[in-house]
């Protein structure tokens, strides 16, 4: 916990939608009726936070760089408490560039 509270966050509109999972995603959006499919386009499931960070389809080249920043192997998924503890020692800069890079405008064209 005090490792966490060393980190100076660097707050985005990505980064809050994602780590919160309020806003962006197709999945969110859904639930309060501003778009009438929650699936992801890649159409592979429905778009949330873990299905961005762990599967979509159209993330791939960007997950790869960030899965071998943080694991040192392609061993993915990682649980989130994994993730989480490694990205708060040592790879927070890779994970917020994996967040901050997602162009959901893009992401969310069918």
């Amino acid at each position: 916990m005090s490792e966490r509270l060393k980190i100076k966050l660097q707050l985005t509109q990505n980064f809050t939608a994602v780590v919160s999972g309020h806003g962006k995603t197709r999945d969110y959006l859904h639930r309060f009726k501003i778009i009438e499919e929650p699936t992801c386009s890649c159409g592979e499931g429905v778009q949330t936070t873990d299905h961005i960070i762990y599967e979509c389809k159209r993330l791939t080249k960007e997950r790869d760089r960030l899965k071998r920043t943080v694991t040192g192997t392609n061993r993915w998924p990682i649980t989130k408490r994994d993730l989480i503890r490694r990205l708060i020692r040592r790879h927070y800069k890779e994970f917020t560039k994996f967040i901050n890079d997602i162009k959901f405008d893009k992401l969310n064209v069918e």
